[in-house]
């Protein structure tokens, strides 16, 4: 965003954001999105991705969001949105590593985490005063089953992450609150693992994606609709 947008200041916040930027327009922001927001100018553009890990509150994130946009300014959301899928028919074949995704779900649940909160934002942005919303629905391919280069190169992508990301994490998520013992943990994700590499190609496993746009209003779009 900043190198396409060189005349533009941009913020990046994260909790362990790089120390250094390359580009002059670019800062970065070590900081909690949850926490009150202390800018001291408002934006024109806010952009969010894959926050549903680590968001507890959303109505008030999504406040602190249109209360920091310049009237006119978008809000963009990128998430995930569970649960996780696959096109086979997975009632008649079971799925180890769909089994271990409602299961996480019901542990980030117990932790306040809702990761199907992206089929509540429209309401929500709605109800905050925000127009013109759009929402967009993707398929990211777990593996390369899609068609089209472009597919494929998403899909090897988005395997190769969460082939890492649920051996590094994927048994200490479903331990919490003692919803699995150490065993049935470790035995899950191996069955996940194992499921995921080897039968992703027939049963063509996925993440849905959903994509939100929304505009803080000028102080006169109402009197125009009117």
């Amino acid at each position: 965003m900043a190198r396409k947008f060189p005349c533009k200041d941009v913020i990046a916040l994260d909790l362990t954001p790089p120390t250094t930027s390359r580009l002059p327009n670019l800062s970065f922001l070590k900081a909690n999105a949850e926490e009150t927001w202390r800018f001291e100018k408002s934006f024109g553009f806010i952009h969010g991705r894959m926050l549903t890990s680590g968001i507890h509150d959303w109505p008030r994130l999504l406040h602190q969001c249109f209360e920091n946009l310049k009237p006119g300014g978008w809000l963009e959301l990128l998430d995930i949105c569970h649960p996780f899928n696959a096109i086979s028919n997975v009632e008649e074949e079971p799925s180890q590593f769909l089994r271990w995704g409602h299961v996480a779900e019901r542990c980030w649940f117990h932790n306040g985490l809702d990761y199907r909160a992206t089929k509540k934002h429209i309401k929500r942005l709605e109800a905050l005063g925000f127009v013109d919303i759009q929402e967009t629905e993707h398929r990211w391919p777990l593996g390369p089953w899609a068609d089209g280069d472009t597919d494929k190169q998403i899909g090897n992508l988005t395997l190769r992450n969460f082939v890492t990301f649920l051996k590094m994490a994927g048994k200490d998520i479903v331990t919490k609150d003692s919803i699995l013992s150490d065993q049935e943990a470790q035995n899950l994700v191996n069955a996940a693992l194992e499921d995921l590499t080897e039968n992703g190609l027939t049963k063509k496993f996925y993440l849905t994606i959903k994509i939100h746009k929304a505009r803080k209003p000028h102080s006169n779009d109402q009197s125009k609709e009117n």
